[in-house]
């Protein structure tokens, strides 16, 4: 597991990263680094409400298993993936560089798969 946090220490120090949450899929926190002023279990709150919301839309509409959320704001990006145990929630600030956020999603993601 010490991978999967370095791998995650190093998502959040990227350049415009606020957040990163890491949960079960019961909603637990596994992980959580923020520079924000509200408390991670709130964020983390909000951030899988919105996601059970979004996945009953998706479960009318036929459409799957939600399996990643992006959300863009006035000021900023709301970002989650959901694998087969984890969700990991990601806030960033609109300036933020989406591509090097996008990797290092990729990378840890990737060792989350491997110490499953």
């Amino acid at each position: 597991m010490i991978v999967v946090q370095e791998t995650l220490d190093k998502l959040k120090s990227s350049s415009g990263v606020l957040a990163v949450i890491l949960t079960d899929l019961d909603g637990a926190i596994l992980y959580t680094a923020s520079d924000m002023d509200i408390a991670p279990p709130l964020v983390r709150g909000m951030i899988l409400s919105f996601a059970g919301y979004m996945q009953q839309i998706v479960t009318q509409l036929d459409m799957g298993k939600l399996t990643e959320l992006n959300v863009e704001t006035t000021t900023g990006r709301i970002m989650m993936v959901r694998t087969n145990s984890k969700v990991l929630s990601i806030l960033a600030t609109r300036q933020s560089n989406l591509g090097i956020i996008r990797v290092a999603i990729g990378r840890a993601l990737k060792d989350l798969s491997e110490c499953a």
